[in-house]
């Protein structure tokens, strides 16, 4: 018997599909990712939505409401201003000698803000864009929000609560 001659339908033999094998996986592995890239091209253009680069022209379209956050400009105003030579010369030995801020030392022809209720100092320049956006101290957050006085309603009651007219 000769062995030397092997049979070409042996089920490991791919001599024969060597070549096809060796174009059509790096083609396949090519289209997928082209479909995956057009797919999530097209996700990304057409699903999520669009930035605002044209926003509506009426803000009732909207679906948010505006809340002014800060103080208003006549509140600012209201507020105390002093020079620090003024404060220096009433100043505790407790009071700080800088803008928590902008971390600078108080110069004496430096104009401060008093803030109402806390007494914490700040500059006027550096104190006010906070209070334009945020309705509280930078240092300690009490509100600086003006509350209205509460108004009594006195009712007209005898002493036996019997109502008089």
């Amino acid at each position: 018997m000769n062995n030397s001659k092997i049979s070409s339908d042996h089920p490991m033999d791919h001599s024969e599909n060597g070549p096809i094998f060796a174009v059509t996986f790096p083609l396949s592995i090519l289209l997928i990712s082209l479909i995956l890239t057009v797919a999530s091209y097209l996700c990304t253009r057409f699903c999520l939505p669009h930035s605002n680069s044209n926003p509506p022209q009426n803000v009732a379209d909207q679906n948010f409401v505006a809340i002014e956050l800060g103080l208003d400009e006549a509140t600012l105003h209201s507020f105390p201003k002093l020079l620090y030579s003024q404060y220096n010369l009433q100043k505790t030995s407790s009071a700080a000698s800088c803008c928590s801020i902008c971390l600078a030392d108080y110069r004496e022809t430096d104009v401060l803000q008093l803030l109402p209720d806390c007494g914490h100092l700040f500059h006027l320049k550096c104190v006010n864009p906070w209070l334009r956006l945020h309705p509280s101290c930078p240092l300690c957050r009490k509100s600086l929000i003006p509350v209205p006085a509460p108004v009594l309603v006195v009712s007209q009651t005898s002493p036996l609560g019997i109502r008089q007219e």
